[in-house]
């Protein structure tokens, strides 16, 4: 039994049973897997349907909404702004914000730096958010940061001193998208297309919300709690560098794979620098790096994301000591532990 066809058809990972028979446990639609062996993609696995009423079968170019996975695309291409001597990680973001300022717990000015807000150690609210029908009025990033109709979310600001406590913030991100589109005045998802998804051949990625209409039928559509279709087949995420990516495994894997190059200094799209920042605490009390969570395993260093928008989880893990690593996408809320599950499951058949 190969290592890919282990992981699907073995009944020890699911609880006794194989993953086909746990996604059908979780009523869960689709999922697709890309493993990567060796600095390179090895299988990619695809099962399911795009939506339940149409038989029309998920393939490797099917989109999911990446969720939270949009976080380290996007921290990528803060650190490529780095690179170039746009942005400073460590400066204080009021420089670089134009007709905002940041609230405060004690209306007292507070320095803020990008190193912080993309490590979840700024102390800034919001953990996540739920997006909006389609229909619905959508929100400027003006307003969702100041947490105004139609947003559906409350202010994002500083509720204690940066750098006290770990506090996984998509609200940072957002406040981090209004850095890059002050500094920059350029339409975002252009300029993330230009910064990463283009370089690194991510074509099947995007970060427009709401998808433009001749995308609609490339999409897995996301089911809810009730094993409902969401009206429109998804949730509206304006909320792009922290939950509004559409993207593929594959395409996951590529950016995975770049950045373990990089750590071996094998890359031309970032800098060896650059990455173990990236990838590395940035704090002692933190879980993340710049962008990624870190971890360990056998085989060494592992850094990743995982990613939960209603309708769609995804998980993603790579070890760059070996080159390996995994992505997983589904389209269910009710099926939200099988990422996680497959990603086990990969780690012990991978000796991880």
């Amino acid at each position: 039994m190969s290592k890919i066809s282990e992981i699907i058809e073995s009944k020890k990972h699911y609880g006794g049973v194989t993953l086909l028979e746990r996604m059908e446990e979780c009523r869960t639609p689709a999922i697709s897997i890309a493993i990567v062996e060796d600095f390179e993609i090895s299988d990619v696995y695809t099962y399911g349907v795009k939506r339940k009423w149409k038989k029309e079968e998920v393939t490797v170019n099917t989109l999911f909404q990446a969720a939270s996975i949009s976080k380290p695309v996007f921290a990528v291409a803060v650190m490529r702004l780095v690179e170039r001597g746009i942005l400073d990680i460590d400066a204080d973001v009021s420089e670089y914000l134009i007709d905002y300022q940041v609230p405060t717990f004690d209306n007292k000015k507070h320095i803020i730096t990008l190193r912080q807000i993309l490590s979840h150690n700024a102390g800034l609210t919001i953990h996540g958010f739920v997006g909006y029908r389609q229909g619905q009025k959508i929100p400027t990033i003006e307003q969702i940061l100041s947490g105004v109709f139609p947003s559906n979310n409350l202010k994002v600001k500083l509720f204690r001193n940066p750098e006290v406590e770990h506090q996984y913030s998509g609200g940072g991100y957002v406040l981090a998208q209004k850095i890059v589109k002050d500094v920059c005045e350029n339409d975002f998802c252009e300029l993330m297309d230009e910064l990463v998804l283009s370089p690194l051949s991510m074509t099947n990625s995007t970060y427009s919300q709401p998808l433009a209409k001749g995308k609609q039928n490339e999409i897995a559509y996301g089911y809810d709690f009730h094993n409902l279709q969401l009206p429109g087949g998804y949730n509206i995420m304006p909320e792009l560098s922290a939950a509004g990516l559409w993207s593929t495994p594959s395409d996951l894997a590529r950016l995975g794979i770049e950045m373990m190059k990089a750590l071996k200094s094998d890359s031309t799209f970032l800098k060896k620098d650059t990455a173990e920042v990236m990838t590395t605490k940035a704090y002692e009390n933190s879980e993340h790096g710049v962008g990624f969570s870190v971890g360990k395993s056998k085989k060494g260093l592992t850094f990743g994301h995982s990613g939960s928008n209603f309708g769609y989880n995804s998980d993603m893990v790579f070890c760059p000591d070996n080159g390996s690593g995994i992505v997983i996408m589904q389209n269910a809320t009710i099926g939200d532990e099988i990422p996680e599950e497959v990603t086990s499951a990969f780690k012990e058949v991978y000796d991880w």
